[in-house]
């Protein structure tokens, strides 16, 4: 059974919100300490603009294609 397409843009587009949500630049600290002991953890306290530039870009598209699914899907 195959979902009509209007469920499968919402569900898709909540999986973009919850990349929003993870990969907001505001978190980064938070990040930080849970990943802290890890080799991303440690590349987060090492280079800290590199990675708010990425998380940032990430965040942004990710935002985007959220507003587009939910746009298109309702």
């Amino acid at each position: 059974m195959s979902a009509n397409p209007s469920e499968r843009k919402r569900f898709t587009g909540y999986l973009w919100a919850g990349l929003a949500v993870m990969t907001c630049p505001c978190h980064l600290p938070i990040l930080a300490i849970a990943l802290a002991g890890t080799t991303f953890g440690a590349f987060l306290w090492d280079h800290e603009g590199i990675a708010a530039f990425g998380l940032s870009g990430l965040f942004l598209l990710s935002v985007l294609q959220a507003w587009r699914a939910f746009r298109k899907g309702s």
